[in-house]
């Protein structure tokens, strides 16, 4: 009687359903909601949202209100509208409470797979480490992105609104602030995905992303002091994500110019970007 091998399941079709990075992307959103940090950030983003449409409606009344329009001449020294108005929609204290929301959320991204040995059986199946050290920056950057989205675009659709497109605001708002919200937002998800990889556990993970913005905030500063030249604070990403929206909307008494916000920019793009591919290779994942 012969004896005939056994025959095994038909080879499954690796081009059909979603990409990889989008569900491992999806994954983690989900675990991220999970954790219910957005309640204090939340309200916090919230009243600064509301304070920002506060701002719009009170130059549209100073228009429409005597009374209203003298007390905004006697404050305009204080709330002058301009370049510098314009930016603080997406600068001030939006950036820096950001980054803390950005630390507690990506420090556990990496650092969580590490801890408890995920990325082997990740990469067991069809997930390439491109896959996967993409979906955690491009998470890492819709956080951000998604908070700072309505800063941008819900303060110029009120002075539509109210005032037509030659109003309150700028009619180049969006093409300036939305912009200045992507960089600052891939930016925040690199830094962010980069020093969670170097942490075997979320808490470190943590510690190492505020470690890192805190640090070369401070050793900018530091350089700043002693060689008297503003360019140095460009190592810092807390500096950059507050001088990027300066750039777009053209405030000229930045800290540092168009050249040095650029190269700082990249540069940090890539050595994260770098860091994060060479710490969850394969190989390292099994350490």
């Amino acid at each position: 009687m012969p004896i005939f091998a056994p025959s095994l399941p038909p080879k499954p079709d690796l081009s059909s359903g979603r990409p990889a990075a989008m569900v491992i992307a999806r994954f983690d959103l989900q675990r991220v909601l999970r954790q219910k940090m957005g309640r204090f950030f939340g309200f916090l983003f919230t009243m600064m949202l509301l304070w920002r449409l506060g701002y719009v409606y009170i130059y549209y009344l100073k228009d429409q209100n005597a009374v209203i329009g003298k007390m905004m001449e006697a404050a305009s020294p204080v709330l002058a509208q301009g370049a510098a108005w314009h930016a603080d929609m997406l600068g001030g204290w939006l950036t820096y409470l950001l980054w803390f929301l950005v630390a507690l959320i990506g420090g556990g991204l990496v650092a969580r797979d590490t801890l408890y040995r995920v990325r082997p059986l990740m990469y067991a199946h069809p997930v390439k480490p491109s896959d996967y050290w993409t979906a955690k920056i491009c998470l890492a950057a819709l956080v951000p992105f998604a908070i700072l989205a309505p800063f941008a675009l819900l303060p110029w659709l009120l002075s539509v609104g109210l005032t037509g497109l030659h109003g309150v605001m700028w009619a180049s708002t969006p093409l300036r602030l939305l912009p200045v919200a992507l960089i600052i937002a891939l930016l925040m998800g690199a830094v962010a995905s980069g020093a969670s990889s170097l942490a075997s556990t979320p808490r470190a993970g943590v510690g190492w992303v505020l470690g890192v913005v805190l640090g070369l905030e401070a050793m900018g500063g530091m350089l700043y002091g002693l060689l008297g030249n503003g360019s140095w604070m460009a190592i810092s990403p807390m500096a950059l994500a507050a001088e990027w929206p300066k750039l777009l909307c053209g405030v000229t008494d930045g800290v540092f110019g168009w050249a040095p916000a650029l190269i700082a920019t990249a540069s940090h793009l890539v050595l994260w970007t770098l860091i994060l591919k060479a710490r969850t290779r394969p190989s390292e994942a099994v350490l």
